[in-house]
């Protein structure tokens, strides 16, 4: 391998790692199921990959990008033709131009949630995190916390609501910088 061709992998993987977080956004705004989102988003890598060489630096890699997720979810959705949630053509392209906007959005909204979760108390931050894990609910929640079913509701409550305005100063102290 050249030492060209060594460095054109090296740009894509810093540009992939980079955004794929906000590849899969947009991707997952316009299909109804999270796992057709993440088995698009690995087509979508791979067409990325192999058409790596007509990206021009200095252009926007996530607008590039979207783009060929678009198309990728434009063949797929025959596929979800069958499922009970499915768009017309012109509702799909409204929710994709609304969807690039939004992934800059979630973006500082996710980071500015990991922020804040880790100023949390380690016993709060699990009871949150073990109840929104994949597969986690309240009960497991309040069982491994050591709390009553009642304590672990009202916990989450307040913790929610803490979040939520830990989450909306940072951004709006963000929008001031």
């Amino acid at each position: 391998m050249s030492s060209s061709e060594t460095e054109t992998r090296k740009r894509l993987m810093t540009l992939m790692t980079r955004h794929q977080r906000q590849i899969f956004g947009y991707i997952y705004a316009l299909v109804p199921d999270r796992h057709d989102a993440e088995d698009l988003l690995q087509e979508t890598s791979l067409v990325i990959c192999e058409k790596f060489e007509e990206f021009k630096d200095g252009t926007d890699f996530v607008a590039w990008a979207c783009q060929i997720a678009w198309w990728n979810v434009r063949r797929a959705r025959q596929k979800f033709a069958r499922s009970k949630v499915v768009f017309d053509d012109e509702v799909l392209e409204a929710v994709a131009s609304s969807a690039v906007t939004m992934v800059d959005e979630l973006d500082h909204r996710h980071d500015a949630l990991a922020h804040c979760l880790g100023r949390l108390h380690p016993r709060d931050r699990d009871l949150l995190l073990t109840r929104y894990e994949p597969g986690g609910g309240v009960e497991q929640a309040a069982q491994r916390s050591g709390r009553s079913l009642d304590a672990a509701y009202k916990a989450l409550a307040r913790l929610r609501k803490l979040l939520h305005d830990c989450v909306t100063q940072r951004l709006a102290m963000e929008g001031a910088a």
